[in-house]
């Protein structure tokens, strides 16, 4: 997991994968207020990423889960969101696995779960097969909107 500013990108480019940097500096030439929810490609199928509307969830409602081929970045645009994050554990099977339809699987609770709470502004990296939650309300249940990008496992060299 990577976590970041937006605003702190262009100081951070010499440590960050270059498809994390294209990623985060197409999206700060766009007005996301402006846009429809729906899918925006940057480089294709290759980095692309998705305005959402999702309903924020509680902990019992959410589950784990992880990707296979691509990393995603995610973005809280108009309220913070907090998300779970556990390291790769082979041993722990999916209980639903879509990865070969919609590259996705959802986990039950990993060991060793941590949670950050991110603003707007701010934004992390779940590398492939790395557990992740999102969508985990703070305070209440809400609507809020975010950003997701995709970025394929080729663009960051794994």
């Amino acid at each position: 997991m990577i976590v970041g500013r937006i605003s702190d990108v262009a100081t951070q480019r010499s440590v960050l994968p270059g498809a994390i940097v294209r990623a985060l500096e197409a999206l700060q030439k766009v007005d996301l207020a402006a846009l429809a929810p729906g899918r925006y490609e940057i480089e294709g199928d290759e980095l692309f990423y998705s305005i959402q509307e999702v309903e924020l969830q509680t902990m019992a409602e959410c589950r784990a889960e992880a990707h296979l081929k691509y990393a995603d970045i995610q973005i809280p645009l108009s309220a913070a969101e907090r998300y779970g994050f556990a390291l790769p554990q082979p041993d722990l099977a999916p209980d639903d696995d879509q990865f070969e339809s919609k590259d996705l699987a959802f986990y039950p609770t990993p060991a060793g779960e941590s949670f950050i709470d991110a603003a707007p502004g701010a934004y992390l990296v779940f590398l492939p097969r790395e557990l992740h939650r999102p969508r985990l309300a703070i305070e209440g249940k809400k609507t809020i909107r975010k950003l997701v990008v995709k970025v394929h496992a080729s663009l960051l060299g794994i």
